[in-house]
């Protein structure tokens, strides 16, 4: 297995969600992992940092309104998770928190 693959598989379990056919190549289904609530994009690297343009993050963004979803980017970098959310997204997600 690539470790893309498992990747996504380790979102899949981790936000419970389902894997998109394809990871995402086909213009009316993006994306890599789907949830009730995110669209998420994993992505994965050996490198020690992993670069994300807004031309990126405005494409996951795009694709999340049309999905009716919050966009999400999964990033493993080495063996450090990270996640990116928009702030107003964050901030929405934990007002009853706070």
């Amino acid at each position: 297995m690539k470790k893309w693959e498992a990747k996504e598989i380790a979102d899949i379990k981790s936000f419970g969600g389902k894997r998109v056919r394809g990871s995402g190549n086909k213009w009316n289904n993006p994306g890599d992992v789907k949830t009730d609530t995110f669209l998420i994009d994993s992505k994965q690297t050996e490198k020690k940092s992993y670069s994300i343009s807004l031309k990126t993050w405005d494409k996951l963004c795009s694709e999340a309104l049309f999905s009716f979803r919050l966009p999400l980017l999964s990033i493993k970098i080495q063996d450090k998770e990270l996640i990116v959310l928009d702030k107003e997204d964050f901030k929405k997600l934990i007002a009853h928190d706070f």
